[in-house]
């Protein structure tokens, strides 16, 4: 987190406890209109790295995600925390995001951190390559918060909107689903995967690749909101 807040040049907002669920369901009582063009939407994209793939044994331990509008990826307006977790003697999940143990001991509270990443989300649309994973560990941290596990954004998965967009009548056309893995698609369409697998890295990539299939979604006439979920 120390490189978001040398970028921005300013401490993160101080968590209060007692206001972050309340703004967040106010934000959500406005969703994004369908006829918003999509230019003028507000994306947030975003990745969660993971203890593990088991949604109910396992813990996020880094949230990054970067706001997009108006054909641009708005890196003066991103986020990313690191959440300390008990990780288990053995886990193996540091081989994939580089996190120590060690690191993540030092993170901040996981309620802490859904409280940072709910304001910074607003009402925007939420983007992630597969996202129903990372949408699931997020549930699961609000649930032990005994909070609703429900989030009110709209949500875009690009994985999806890749496959839709490449095979446009939903015919059973043959394909891969590694085909549309982010590390397929990035050498499709020449996303920059450098700090690939780190919170922060993936979701700049993701936005990328947003922008990327937006462009090509105009040029099939999908000019708003509604005709962009209406392809999934």
């Amino acid at each position: 987190m120390e490189w978001l807040q040398k970028l921005l040049g300013k401490k993160p907002v101080q968590y209060d406890e007692t206001a972050y669920w309340l703004q967040y369901q106010q934000a959500g009582a406005r969703p994004v209109p369908l006829n918003t063009p999509l230019e003028a939407v507000d994306f947030v994209v975003f990745d969660t790295e993971t203890t593990g793939f088991d949604k109910n044994k396992d813990r996020v331990v880094s949230i990054g995600a970067v706001r997009v509008q108006g054909g641009q990826v708005l890196v003066q307006q991103s986020f990313e925390c690191l959440i300390r977790q008990q990780v288990e003697q053995g886990n193996k999940s540091a081989e994939i995001h580089g996190l120590l143990p060690s690191e993540i001991r030092q993170g901040i509270e996981e309620e802490e951190a859904l409280a940072h990443f709910l304001r910074f989300i607003g009402n925007a649309v939420l983007v992630a390559h597969h996202i129903g994973f990372d949408i699931g560990m997020i549930k699961q941290m609000l649930k032990r918060q005994n909070l609703p596990e429900k989030l009110h954004n709209q949500l875009l998965d690009t994985g999806r909107l890749a496959l839709r967009l490449e095979h446009p009548f939903r015919t059973p056309q043959p394909y891969k689903q590694t085909d549309y893995s982010l590390d397929s698609l990035g050498k499709r369409y020449h996303l920059p995967l450098e700090d690939r697998h780190t919170a922060s890295g993936d979701a700049f990539a993701t936005a990328v690749l947003l922008l990327k299939l937006l462009a090509v979604a105009r040029k099939k006439e999908v000019k708003t909101l509604g005709d962009l979920l209406q392809e999934l």
